[in-house]
């Protein structure tokens, strides 16, 4: 779901072998509303902090595992480029995703997967503030149709404190990866299996401290056969696979069209929760998960034709 791997991607959509992308973006925005799925079921095993740091080191073995050769062959070239990867790993991986997870503990799947979907919208509104430019009549339609959204499927209103403070850690995340969408881009001379390796390791170092520290202070649950599989499934599918499998196909596809793949997100992470949480879905969550869809794809179609008219 990132911005940042549309930055390096071409913009015309490719006229061939086109089918193979689709089902790799597919995939990857499948494996991503998967994730908020397993980490919202892994709530009560894990906590925050563990979850992120066992999601990482995994994701960084197997992005080293799936790039060994070419990692070591650009690893000279980490050192120019280690503040732009710092900051991707701090940002876009160990702050996003543990404000995510804190966010699950606390909030139904469904509605954390919702307003972190609204991050192309925020991108939006960023990008204009930065320009000081009022975004086109139709993105702000786009807009309004996602906040409307937002409001019709998250419950927090007659809920207690909690519910609020689930609702400001899926704020916080959403705005942390829409920032790491803006700044950070692939880095110059480095291939993108390099890229997410360091800045996975980065994020695996950052949180080793504090790892550790609750770790000592509260101990660990072992993870048995099921467990381990989840935890398995957060490194490789969610993390190693969906990044590879994404930026895949906003290169043959075009970063406009992939993007549009996103709103598939909350979509299927609503119905895999409903399927395997068991978590209601009423007609008020339907509508208002209707309207973000209809509102991220108001937006993206928007941005397209000002990139059009841009370029033409």
């Amino acid at each position: 779901m990132s911005d940042q791997r549309m930055t390096s991607a071409a913009f015309t959509p490719a006229p061939i072998h086109w089918l193979l992308p689709c089902a790799g973006l597919v995939l990857a925005t499948l494996a991503w509303a998967g994730n908020a799925v397993v980490g919202r079921g892994l709530r009560d095993a894990y906590d925050p902090l563990q979850l992120t740091f066992f999601r990482w080191s995994v994701a960084t073995l197997g992005f080293y595992l799936a790039g060994h050769r070419l990692i070591r062959l650009e690893w000279p070239r980490v050192r120019p480029n280690l503040g732009r990867l710092w900051v991707g790993g701090a940002c876009g991986m160990a702050g996003y995703h543990l404000l995510q997870y804190y966010a699950l503990a606390m909030l139904p799947a469904s509605e954390v997967s919702v307003i972190i979907g609204m991050t192309p919208l925020t991108v939006t509104v960023m990008e204009a503030w930065r320009r000081r430019a009022w975004p086109a009549p139709a993105i702000m339609l786009g807009i309004a149709l996602g906040l409307a959204g937002v409001a019709l499927v998250c419950r927090v209103a007659a809920a207690g404190a909690a519910s609020w403070a689930g609702l400001g850690c899926a704020a916080l995340a959403m705005l942390c990866w829409s920032w790491y969408s803006m700044r950070v881009t692939r880095c110059e001379g480095m291939a993108t299996v390099t890229t997410l390796f360091v800045m996975s390791l980065v994020s695996t170092l950052m949180l080793l401290p504090g790892f550790a520290y609750d770790v000592a202070a509260h101990g660990m649950r072992v993870p048995d056969l099921r467990l381990g599989l989840q935890l398995l499934y957060l490194g490789i599918p969610a993390s190693v696979a969906a990044y590879l499998l994404y930026d895949h196909g906003i290169e043959r596809m075009g970063r406009v069209v992939g993007a549009q793949f996103n709103c598939l997100i909350p979509a299927f992470a609503s119905a895999l929760a409903a399927l395997c949480l068991g978590e209601p879905l009423t007609g008020r969550q339907l509508a208002g998960l209707a309207a973000v869809v209809v509102g991220l794809n108001v937006v993206l179609l928007g941005k397209a034709r000002e990139a059009r008219r841009a370029g033409g």
